[in-house]
């Protein structure tokens, strides 16, 4: 079943219709109620009036006829006298206990009376005068007073006013038929402005519904110049915009899917192009691939083919140079110097070479141990004594930190700081100083050491340190390239198969750096 509440609630209509409907009700039967409460009270304050010049009347009459309250015959005269008007339907005279003294047009319809207790009237003076209604008959007490006598007689007499309540009935019903005609009007009234207003809200509620579809309404009638016009004029400019809008859009995103399919279209095309172009470089990758595979085994079978005649050739060599063959001349011997220094330069060439293709194959073994740092140390600085000597050279090894066990391949380690210092040696003038230091370090949750070798040589360039660890590079001034710029590439490739790294600080002039790390633990 519907539910009224929410059935008026649920339109605007409704509601105002309702909540002036009852506004109207309330406002008609409040004008009604006062109305009709006015009439009877100016009704009853008449009926009043004549009842107390009534009252007054016999009262004068009383006093003026009838010396003593004991000449009842004379006040029972008087009483019926006052009968002849037809509105009295009783008179007495009250004694002070309350009982009848005399009683005139006494009417046995009329039943029981409802006189007020005495204990009501006590405090009327002299004169005053008390009234009481009771179904249709208006009950009026006079004090009477007889000459100079004081007396507590009482004048009490009776009124028809059903005629009041006739006329307070007939007055009753004209305005509810009037109250009743009005408020039929004012409901014409309220539905016909109700309608009015609400008619362009439910237009604009339509349209608005329409708009938050996706279609477009069409202008709604602006009538009259109030607020709801105000509103309605707003609405209709809103829609001619959205309109207006609306074809703007639909022309941009014309536009624009053509424009996406220019680019979709050139997108394909690249697509097409790259798909050709990786097949290419493709192709191309595996036959370097293929050629550096070649490259590999051929300088692994070159190498190692030509280190057995070099080391033949350098035997012979030495066997000249120690007079196997007759005792030379300082020319001979020098030429045999020479000879002897490049077929060792050849020879490390070789073994550099050997190492790098070991390691780009992964064939060099790394067999890691835990080991104190000092003693890798100590092993290399007993081989590059002699060296350091002859070019006059200071070397410091800062203990601070050298007795940290790490885990590494001793040799290798080794390797890696034997090019180190031979650089230093090599790019350091007489007199200059080369240091080794060892510094713990915290990386990530992992912990290593790192080694550094500091020198006070000529220093390198920062073009040159951006490329100092790849293969064949070598640095320094002009005739100064001695070696075969593999070592730093080995001691990388090196430091690296431990999980390490290493880098080169430098500035041109003052010397180098050179710092790598190992781990400490071989987690």
């Amino acid at each position: 079943m519907r539910n009224p509440l929410r059935w008026i609630l649920s339109s605007i209509r409704r509601k105002a219709i309702m909540g002036l409907l009852v506004v109207l009700l309330s406002a008609v039967f409040l004008i009604g109620l006062s109305i009709v409460s006015q009439a009877r009270r100016f009704i009853m304050i008449e009926a009043e009036r004549r009842a107390a010049s009534v009252s007054l009347f016999v009262a004068n009459n009383l006093a003026a006829s009838t010396r003593s309250p004991e000449d009842v015959e004379a006040i029972v005269v008087l009483m019926d006298s006052i009968c002849a008007d037809p509105s009295v339907l009783y008179a007495d005279v009250l004694n002070d206990d309350g009982s009848v003294l005399a009683s005139g047009c006494s009417r046995p319809e009329l039943g029981r009376r409802r006189s007020l207790p005495l204990s009501e009237l006590y405090d009327l003076a002299a004169g005053g005068v008390r009234y009481h209604v009771y179904g249709d008959v208006l009950e009026v007490y006079r004090k009477l007073v007889f000459g100079e006598e004081r007396n507590s007689l009482m004048l009490l007499l009776g009124f028809d006013i059903s005629e009041v309540r006739t006329i307070l009935s007939k007055i009753t019903r004209l305005i509810a038929a009037n109250a009743l005609a009005v408020y039929v009007l004012g409901l014409l009234v309220l539905i016909v402005a109700v309608n009015r207003l609400t008619e362009p809200l439910e237009n604009l509620t339509g349209g608005i519904k329409d708009v938050g579809s996706g279609r477009s309404p069409e202008p709604i009638a602006v009538h009259g110049y109030d607020e709801v016009a105000s509103l309605t004029g707003a609405f209709n400019q809103m829609i001619h915009d959205l309109d207006r809008t609306r074809e703007e859009v639909e022309r941009y995103q014309k536009h624009l899917e053509r424009m996406v399919a220019e680019r979709t279209e050139a997108l394909n095309r690249a697509n097409a192009e790259l798909v050709e172009i990786n097949s290419t470089l493709k192709e191309a990758n595996e036959k370097l691939m293929e050629l550096d595979k070649l490259k590999s085994n051929f300088l692994g079978i070159a190498t190692h083919e030509l280190k057995t005649p070099l080391a033949v050739v350098e035997g012979y060599l030495e066997s000249l140079k120690d007079g196997y063959a007759g005792e030379l001349t300082d020319p001979q011997q020098g030429v045999i110097r020479e000879t002897l220094l490049s077929c060792r330069r050849m020879g490390a060439l070789i073994s550099d070479m050997l190492d790098l293709t070991k390691i780009e194959a992964g064939r060099m073994p790394i067999e890691r141990e835990s080991q104190t740092v000092i003693k890798v140390v100590e092993r290399v600085v007993g081989q590059m004594i002699p060296l350091i000597q002859k070019k006059k050279l200071t070397l410091d090894i800062e203990e601070r930190n050298m007795n940290t066990v790490a885990f590494f391949d001793e040799d290798r380690i080794i390797q890696v700081l034997v090019n180190l210092i031979s650089n230093a040696v090599k790019f350091t003038p007489e007199g200059g100083t080369i240091t080794v230091s060892a510094e713990p370090l915290e990386e990530d949750d992992f912990s290593s050491i790192a080694l550094a070798v500091k020198d006070t040589g000529i220093g390198i360039s920062r073009e040159d340190l951006s490329h100092i660890f790849d293969e064949f590079a070598q640095v320094g001034p002009p005739g100064k390239e001695e070696g075969t710029g593999l070592g730093l590439a080995i001691c990388k490739r090196i430091v690296e198969a431990h999980g390490g790294r290493i880098w080169a600080e430098s500035v041109l002039g003052k010397g180098s750096r050179f710092t790598f790390t190992i781990p400490i633990t071989s987690n």
